[in-house]
């Protein structure tokens, strides 16, 4: 479904009933990067999973984008709903825009659910997501075939018996991707630094890593959890980036006691 929130109109999917828990994908991925998560909490809670400004069947402005702005749509999206409060949360990229919009809204935020993301980008990275950038610009998605970061995404159990499922799951995010939009977002995530901020975060927070994540290593994590007031920490094993795909069940634990044990 589609909506107008702010200046764009932003599609979603909205399922189940009780307590709002609001689900974000990474980047190149959509709404359906949530499904299995939403089938499994839409009896208790009110899953709306969005596709973020650039990605899916949400308008496609030219950019720049910025977590700034993706925060600013999801609370748009919010008011649009009738939603007042929510559990924000989000991967990778979806866990930055998470962050941003705790920071920013926070009498929105109920408490944040942070999977596979950190709060800050060193200058090694910085440079891989430029480059990046302009390779999609230059050469197209197509050229992402070819790049490491799909595989180092996973660990190495899961790289070594899912490769063609890997592979697969990469083609259909370069099927379904603008260059521009993918190059602007990458872009948007880039160059940002939220952790002298998180203490001011105080809402309960979980927060999710894989011990073997190749994109965003579990430092990051340790980082969120040491300035984000009272934030429990989940290391799962045998997992890298993709959590959701990786250890689903153990995901799901840990995900769904966190939310009963919410006040």
């Amino acid at each position: 479904m589609r909506i107008q929130a702010g200046d764009i109109q932003i599609n979603y999917e909205l399922a189940g009933d009780g307590p709002a828990v609001v689900l974000t994908h990474g980047l190149g991925s959509d709404v359906s990067g949530w499904q299995a998560a939403s089938d499994a909490l839409r009896d208790r809670y009110r899953v709306l999973r969005w596709d973020v400004r650039g990605f899916g069947l949400s308008d496609r402005p030219p950019g720049p984008m910025s977590p700034s702005v993706w925060a600013a749509d999801l609370a748009a999206l919010l008011d649009a709903l009738e939603i007042e409060q929510a559990v924000i949360g989000g991967i990778s990229m979806g866990g930055v825009v998470a962050q941003r919009f705790a920071l920013d809204f926070p009498a929105k935020t109920r408490a944040l659910i942070l999977v596979s993301t950190s709060s800050e980008v060193g200058e090694a990275a910085r440079s891989g997501w430029e480059a990046r950038a302009s390779l999609v610009e230059e050469k197209g998605m197509a050229a992402l075939l070819d790049q490491t970061g799909p595989a180092i995404a996973y660990s190495e159990s899961y790289r070594s018996a899912n490769a063609d499922a890997i592979r697969r799951s990469t083609e259909e995010a370069v099927a379904r991707n603008d260059p521009h939009c993918y190059a602007a977002a990458a872009r948007g995530v880039s160059d940002y630094n939220y952790t002298p901020e998180l203490r001011s975060i105080d809402c309960p927070t979980l927060i999710l890593q894989g011990l073997e994540d190749g994109l965003t290593p579990p430092g990051g994590s340790v980082i969120m959890s040491r300035h984000i007031p009272d934030a429990r920490l989940e290391m799962i094993e045998r997992c890298g980036h993709g959590i959701p795909a990786e250890q689903p069940q153990e995901m799901m634990r840990l995900l769904e006691d966190f939310l009963a044990g919410l006040p």
